[in-house]
């Protein structure tokens, strides 16, 4: 079944119906996906990118993208799990790459406020080809 919400952002978009689902929609077993792309403003991105800020990238202002692997790696949270040997799919592994996920969340959005940027991103672009400013250093410096 299609999110209601993806399925109005479509048709905003202009997304196109092909027997009942839009273009971009893949179905997986029970569940069915839909990428969004949305290029009325001319920023290009997926919901599931946004780290912290605007998640609609049709009121998107003046985004920044970082390389959010980076970052993680970064935290003394997923040091931990590294130097420690933990696994990272039992609990307590689970439970310290939930704590590195929201540092860099807090991170971002410290950055994000103080240089007056509208929103954090793993991947975003433009469709008049600008360059997107990467921020993983200014992001890593606040980890």
């Amino acid at each position: 079944m299609v999110n209601p919400a993806f399925l109005a952002l479509a048709l905003t978009c202009g997304f196109e119906a092909q027997q009942g689902w839009f273009v971009g929609a893949q179905e997986s077993g029970a569940q069915a996906q839909v990428r969004v792309w949305c290029e009325n403003a001319g920023w290009q991105a997926q919901e599931a990118d946004n780290i912290v800020g605007l998640r609609d990238p049709r009121t998107l202002s003046n985004p920044v993208q970082v390389d959010y692997e980076a970052l993680l790696a970064k935290t003394e949270e997923a040091k931990r799990i590294k130097r420690d040997r933990i696994d990272p799919n039992s609990p307590k592994g689970i439970q310290l790459m939930n704590r590195a996920r929201q540092r860099v969340a807090d991170a971002s959005t410290r950055l994000m406020r103080e240089n007056g940027y509208c929103s954090v991103w793993k991947n975003i672009s433009h469709s008049d080809g600008r360059q997107v400013t990467d921020a993983t250093d200014s992001v890593a410096r606040l980890l």
